[in-house]
């Protein structure tokens, strides 16, 4: 079966929109309006200033909405979206609002947004003790952290679908709990919100936390323990390059690093203190480029200045890892006459990279090889998609992205639009899509952001330099080049762009997730937790080629049955302190305990 990815789409989307419009359109009826019920109760006073021109610059910082201790509040407070200063917006995208209520017995602390949904929920016994609670939110996932003396040093991370409960007070965060018995997400309270060779590793962002995060892997036995991929031999024939874009600003995990850590150098909860990019570094010892033991040719391309050394290299700013990357191409740093393999330093798998570049080897005139990885429709949403066709040899050639496409599994219906423009445009974003699902499933093709660059497709990448943002324009200006027939081999045949499975070494599917944030972060860990526990470590357990240490260190590090993560063996003491001291009857849900 052929897929096109560019032909047809406005025949289809013209045969679609007369099916539908030819046939009757159902009504569908609108629900009432429900007001959130926030528990008041009988006899409450509820007071809510308008907060217009009160001085609310205190609570903003630049990367955070920050209220230190919200039952210490004043009065009410509103910090509407429209009133955050230029260029914080971004941190306010719903309104924010706390609310105090004043009962016969108790009080009760709610801080809601502008679409009357609940974030945060405390109720209080009057005179009753409670722990410090700081309100957090930005790009990252609203957070609720605890203080108490009980604790020492070690805070309570609440993220949204989490509940603490003692006989004086109730915490609860309404959203969703992953379950680690591998169960449908479970609803904590309703109104909830669900949030969504040579090794070149460029930098920006806290640089040093980067390089010793690298230096702590390197001087470690880890590189040791890893399985060798199934087509090492290639990969050491022919010395690719390996890149390492470490260089953003990780917002979206500052509920876990705040300002002393970046997104590569935080830890993972195991003895050894693993941090994030140690995946990639792990892919890259499986693949036989990294060896450690001080035998690794590192070279850091730091764009902040922050870092020294031989094997430094200053290169300027760019508002992608993409630019510096290409910059050391342009330098020499990077080789521009050998292939480049490119793996994002904030992701968690047991891939083996060998496979794909394997392809890259094998395929006829491969430009590039962007492995995928199957979601199912409503997950295609979030991802960058890869629209492909199939030639003779049923290999899958790319031939478009689709960016996180909002219709994936139901085609758009006519009358949801204002005019037949919107339509159209939403049915050819629909139509787009269906060429990003698997020829021989049902599943779509989501780019997992590991790249493997022909010399030639290296090329593209130097001439890239301001503009190289490498999912948004490098590849695609590659496979637009390659669909062209513009970018030729040594002996001037057309190239072309492939994605083969993303597969572990023994050659099932492999485990790909992106642990950017702290939801994800903590779900990866309480997954391996589970499948560790009850598959034990052999190929049996889904995350089979995952160090068998961070594998049994996850699970020590989870309480399964109340889905709460450890950092290490002393937050869970201190954690224990807190609930006995305060007697706690429930703590469950997305809780991150951390030193």
């Amino acid at each position: 079966m052929r897929i096109s990815a560019v032909q047809n789409i406005n025949d289809n989307v013209k045969a679609i929109k007369n099916e539908q419009t030819q046939a009757p359109q159902p009504q569908t009826p609108q629900a009432p309006q429900k007001e959130v019920n926030l528990n008041q109760m009988p006899g409450a006073n509820s007071y809510l200033m308008n907060f217009k021109g009160a001085d609310i610059s205190k609570y903003i910082g630049d990367k955070e909405i920050r209220i230190d201790d919200i039952t210490k509040l004043d009065n009410n407070l509103h910090i509407g979206l429209t009133d955050m200063p230029e260029g914080k917006k971004h941190l306010n995208a719903n309104g924010l609002n706390v609310r105090k209520r004043v009962g016969k017995e108790t009080t009760q602390y709610t801080i809601t947004n502008d679409t009357k949904q609940n974030l945060f929920i405390a109720t209080v016994k009057n005179e009753a003790e409670i722990p410090q609670l700081t309100y957090k939110q930005g790009k990252f996932m609203p957070e609720v952290t605890v203080k108490h003396p009980s604790l020492g040093d070690t805070k309570l991370k609440m993220l949204a679908g989490s509940e603490i409960q003692t006989d004086d007070f109730s915490l609860v965060m309404p959203g969703k709990i992953y379950s680690p018995d591998g169960k449908t997400e479970q609803i904590v309270r309703n109104n909830g919100i669900a949030f969504k060779g040579n090794v070149a590793i460029s930098t920006l962002n806290k640089e040093p936390r980067t390089q010793n995060a690298v230096d702590l892997y390197l001087g470690s036995d880890i590189p040791d323990k890893m399985t060798k991929g199934a087509y090492v031999d290639d990969v050491v024939a022919n010395e690719p390059t390996l890149a390492i874009p470490a260089g953003g600003f990780g917002e979206r995990l500052y509920n876990l690093t705040r300002d002393k850590e970046n997104k590569p150098s935080y830890i993972l909860p195991t003895a050894n203190e693993c941090r994030i990019i140690g995946t990639s570094l792990n892919m890259a010892a499986s693949a036989g480029i990294i060896e450690g033991h001080g035998k690794d040719n590192i070279t850091y391309l730091s764009q902040n200045g922050e870092i020294d050394g031989d094997n430094v290299k200053h290169v300027g700013k760019y508002k992608s890892d993409g630019g510096a990357l290409a910059e050391g191409i342009e330098k020499d740093v990077i080789s521009p006459d050998k292939d480049l393999i490119v793996l994002n330093a904030d992701i968690f798998t047991n891939a083996d990279i060998t496979r794909a570049y394997h392809a890259l080897k094998e395929y006829p005139e491969a430009a590039l090889i962007i492995p995928y990885y199957p979601v199912d429709a409503n997950r295609a949403k979030s991802f960058g998609l890869l629209g492909v066709e199939t030639d003779d040899e049923g290999r899958a050639q790319i031939k478009a992205f689709v960016e996180k496409p909002k219709y994936t599994d139901k085609s758009p219906e006519p009358a949801s639009f204002n005019s037949d423009e919107e339509y159209e445009a939403a049915m050819e974003e629909f139509v787009q899509a269906q060429t990003a699902k698997d020829p021989n499933g049902d599943k779509f093709l989501a780019n997992p952001g590991m790249y493997l660059m022909s010399k030639e497709a290296v090329q593209v990448l130097r001439d890239s330099k301001e503009k190289a943002g490498l999912g948004a324009n490098v590849m695609p200006k590659i496979v637009n080049l390659c669909n062209e027939g513009k970018l030729l081999t040594e002996d001037g045949k057309p190239m072309k762009v492939y994605t083969v499975p993303l597969q572990r070494a023994d050659g099932q599917l492999a485990f790909w997730d992106d642990i950017g944030t702290a939801e994800a972060y903590l779900k990866v860990i309480k997954d391996v937790a589970h499948e560790t526990k009850t598959k034990g470590t052999g190929t049996e357990n889904k995350f089979y080629g995952v160090p068998e240490f961070i594998l049994k260190d996850f699970d020590k590090n989870v309480d399964s049955k109340n889905s709460i993560v450890f950092q290490s063996d002393k937050a869970r003491g201190d954690f224990e302190n807190f609930k006995n001291e305060l007697g706690v009857t429930i703590a469950k849900g997305n809780i991150f305990v951390a030193e």
